[in-house]
């Protein structure tokens, strides 16, 4: 009998439970199977939109509400940089396409200001890519139509300075036309990719060099992060389309030696982003298969997760009520634990009204997500808030009868907090592979206050079976909460 380890049988009696007290996330090559047997009982063969941050509670994700629809002028491109902090109380910064938005942890700003259209003489196309607040001055960091990049400023008060970067006093250039990611490093010095090279601003000393650190002219700078008094940096070679990227690496720099530390990390694949969190580098990259969760180890990278979809880049990961997260086709990916007892998971939490991904950030302890449909031609920029009823859970599935056995289900029940009025969820049994399933009792708000509910009031005799949960009749502010869920029957020998 398969599962065996997650069913309790009674030899005598052959009668089997099987109870959930806690929930865990997505089970091991939950994307390679739709009828999953591997992992632990309380994971998740599917999961979509589901919140198991408490991991005694099982419930709906977080909706989303937009924070764009009365701005002008509107979005017209993917928002990419967020910054992850807040620069004032409430106060946070977004750029993508031409404009730079000011927001709230309620709206964007819309005032004389902001949003700020970003125009360079004599180009077109300004594209985003990200913000820096440095110094109790902003940066913003942008592509053009002219084959090249530049930076911007905003003095926090009134002046914006599209071109700073370029007309920056003796030293200031154009910056290469690829990725840019800024950060402050440690050592208060503002450090930001430029495609093969990282350049840096030393605010204390005026000193500005968009070429601080050259790479290979066959390699990009995806991604840097500070760490160990020393800027970590993420470097893919060569930039050819249909590269495996075989020669990238991840390496270190004290910010003034004409080189990278000796010793840099190897790593088979591209790598889409780098975050440090506590001390430890975690990092994004594809293996030429599926993406992957690691964190670095001495001269080596440690897979922790694999995931499939989209492999996020700078702009994409975060850090959230002490969970690492990122975004994957529009899907939120959480990755940790509420304690230091409790094993960690990886889930998806919630999604973004569009598939495509833009940028993620918690300035304000909820997530701001950039997003756009597919086509292309519309764009999104949400905040964080109640409840979705588009969420799902399917646990594993579980083989409880064998060549010479079979099992009858007979009773399942779920607990659950106090619902409220609007509050229900639908329960469906799936079993004998897929092929068959079963509508089960829906849990729903009742004027008794129940919070024990039977879903199943028949025997069904089955030979394997999986669980589905869905919201998809519930509330976006009711939610309804599963605290534990029991599955008991039996098996009978054939003739």
């Amino acid at each position: 009998m398969a599962n065996s380890k997650q069913i309790n049988i009674d030899k005598n009696t052959n009668k089997w439970t099987i109870s959930f007290n806690s929930f865990s996330g997505l089970a091991p090559q939950w994307y390679s199977n739709s009828y999953l047997f591997y992992g632990n009982k309380q994971q998740a063969s599917y999961m979509k939109n589901v919140d198991i941050t408490d991991s005694n509670v099982l419930t709906q994700g977080s909706g989303v509400a937009t924070l764009d629809s009365t701005i002008t002028p509107t979005l017209t491109a993917l928002i990419k940089g967020i910054t992850k902090s807040p620069s004032a109380s409430d106060v946070a910064f977004a750029t993508g396409g031409n404009l730079v938005h000011k927001f709230s942890s309620t709206a964007i700003v819309d005032d004389a200001s902001f949003p700020h259209t970003i125009d360079k003489a004599t180009v077109t196309d300004e594209l985003g890519e990200d913000i820096c607040y440095y110094n109790g001055v902003l940066y913003y960091f942008y592509n053009h139509s002219g084959s090249h990049g530049d930076i911007g400023s905003y003095d926090m008060t009134t002046t914006f300075d599209d071109v700073w970067g370029s007309t920056y006093a003796v030293t200031g250039e154009m910056l290469s036309d690829g990725t840019h990611q800024a950060i402050v490093g440690g050592d208060d010095i503002m450090y930001f990719t430029n495609v093969n090279y990282v350049g840096y601003y030393d605010d204390f000393d005026s000193v500005f060099e968009a070429q601080g650190l050259d790479f290979t002219t066959d390699s990009e700078v995806s991604s840097i992060a500070w760490n160990g008094d020393k800027l970590i940096i993420a470097v893919n070679r060569p930039m050819i389309t249909g590269s495996n990227y075989s020669s990238s690496f991840i390496c270190s720099w004290n910010g003034t030696s004409s080189s990278y530390d000796s010793f840099p990390i190897m790593v088979s694949g591209k790598i889409g982003a780098l975050l440090v969190k506590n001390g430890v580098t975690f990092v994004w990259w594809n293996d030429g298969g599926t993406n992957i969760f690691g964190y670095v180890s001495g001269l080596k990278v440690v897979p922790l997760k694999r995931f499939s979809g989209s492999l996020p880049l700078f702009y994409q990961v975060c850090e959230y009520k002490g969970f690492i997260s990122w975004l994957v086709d529009g899907e939120v990916m959480l990755w940790g634990a509420g304690d230091v007892e409790v094993p960690t998971t990886m889930s998806k939490y919630m999604s973004s009204t569009g598939t495509v991904s833009g940028g993620i950030a918690a300035p304000f302890n909820s997530f701001v997500l950039a997003s756009s449909n597919t086509a292309g031609d519309a764009w999104y920029f949400e905040l964080e808030t109640n409840y979705t009823v588009s969420a799902e859970f399917k646990t594993i599935a579980f083989d409880v009868s064998s060549p010479t056995t079979t099992s009858y289900i007979d009773l399942i029940v779920v607990e659950t907090e106090q619902l409220e009025t609007g509050a229900k969820c639908d329960f469906t049994l799936q079993y004998n592979f897929g092929k068959s399933s079963s509508a089960l009792t829906q849990i729903a708000y009742s004027t008794d206050n129940n919070t024990r509910h039977r879903l199943l009031n028949r025997s069904l005799g089955v030979e394997n079976f999986r669980l589905d949960l869905d919201w998809k009749n519930g509330s976006a502010t009711k939610p309804v909460k599963i605290r534990a869920i029991w599955i008991s029957g039996r098996s009978i020998t054939n003739n």
